[in-house]
């Protein structure tokens, strides 16, 4: 993962359930300096049509957790706003073109 601030936070994952156009459920790991997992995270995204537009929820639930993560954690739900952001405003070029 990208910051904001150019920094890379290294991570893996692993593609859970793949349900095209409705869900996307994969784990994520940010990873510590020596290549370990310092956390886990089961997200799902699912996607609805709603008055012709598309409603996206997002859950991500911590599934482990070293005690070096929490300040990775309390960051969590701002990396995933700035995420959502980014998405939308790349779809919205996307769609002028």
């Amino acid at each position: 993962m990208r910051g904001p601030d150019g920094v890379v936070y290294p991570m893996t994952g692993v593609y859970q359930e793949v349900v095209p156009p409705e869900r996307l459920v994969f784990t994520s790991a940010a990873l510590d300096l020596d290549g370990n997992p310092m956390f886990e995270v089961l997200t799902t995204v699912t996607f609805a049509e709603e008055s012709g537009k598309t409603k996206q929820i997002l859950r991500a639930r911590v599934i482990k957790k070293t005690a070096q993560a929490a300040p990775y954690l309390a960051g969590m739900e701002a990396g995933w706003t700035q995420t959502l952001e980014r998405l939308a405003a790349y779809v919205s070029t996307k769609s002028k073109e």
